[in-house]
């Protein structure tokens, strides 16, 4: 465990493993989540150094203010922490909105990307909230109702309204809905994460209406050229179908479908996960 302080604040970060193989960088989810839910990627430092970060903002790095919540800022931070790290090449790893930002710092600084990961990409707003929008239609009518109509009056922080997210995650974020609701119900130690992840994205996985909102990038990812690996669970949030769609306009580039698992896949399959990552990685 360490800190490194910078322009932006303090960047708490973890790294295990030996120099040999290639090492490779993990981004968490969010906006202004938290690496604590990757630590089974400490698997993989039997092989290679493996480096997790909490982003700041968020977990137990400092807070920042909504000027500095950008997609730059996290581009930046993550730069100071490469150089700092003194890595001459490494593979990137992102999950969720950390695909976000990996495709990001390719795309700007990724001259010593060897690789690329993405797991459940959100490389459009647009095509996210399409996906979304087809799963609530699969949910039983009461919950259609209430998330239809909390949208419609900005009811988003009620009663029903979050009973109604419960049960479109225990589907599609994390299926196991005895944890979610004892998650629900702990205090929340991430409350300057949750402030940023209100304001780049919006009050629920299924509703983006925060400044990532208008966000797309489909049309650059025929610019990537090293070796990309995408990683979808069966019942992603990020769904296979659209994921599919992604990978035919990378030149060099596969997806890998984990059965049972839905969006949190290390949480859930953590060694199908992994072995999908190390067959990638060799």
């Amino acid at each position: 465990m360490a800190k490194l302080k910078h322009k932006f604040g303090m960047t708490y970060y973890e790294k295990k493993g030996k120099k040999g193989a290639t090492p490779i960088v993990c981004l968490h989810g969010g906006p202004g989540g938290m690496s604590k839910k990757m630590t089974p990627l400490f698997e993989l430092s039997d092989e290679r150094q493996v480096f997790l970060y909490d982003q700041i903002g968020g977990g137990r790095s400092s807070a920042i203010t909504e000027k500095q919540c950008t997609i730059e800022t996290f581009v930046e931070e993550l730069d100071i922490l490469v150089k700092h790290w003194k890595l001459d090449e490494f593979y990137l790893m992102g999950g969720s909105w950390g695909t976000t930002l990996a495709l990001e710092y390719y795309l700007r600084k990724g001259k010593k990307v060897k690789g690329l990961i993405f797991q459940s990409p959100m490389f459009s707003a647009r095509d996210w909230q399409e996906d979304a929008n087809v799963l609530i239609e699969k949910l039983p009518a009461k919950y259609r109702k209430i998330i239809n109509y909390c949208h419609e009056i900005g009811a988003t922080d009620s009663k029903v309204y979050k009973e109604a997210i419960i049960e479109y995650y225990s589907r599609h974020v994390f299926r196991n809905k005895q944890k979610l609701l004892e998650n629900a119900k702990k205090k929340n130690t991430n409350t300057h994460g949750e402030k940023v992840y209100e304001y780049m994205w919006g009050p629920s996985e299924f509703m983006a209406t925060g400044t990532l909102s208008k966000y797309n990038r489909v049309k650059d990812l025929k610019k990537i050229k090293v070796p990309t690996l995408f990683i979808c669970g069966q019942y992603d949030e990020a769904t296979p179908v659209t994921a599919s769609r992604y990978v035919e306009k990378i030149k060099d580039s596969k997806l890998k479908v984990i059965k049972g698992a839905s969006h949190s896949i290390l949480s859930e399959k953590p060694k199908d996960m992994l072995k999908v990552m190390r067959d990638f990685l060799k």
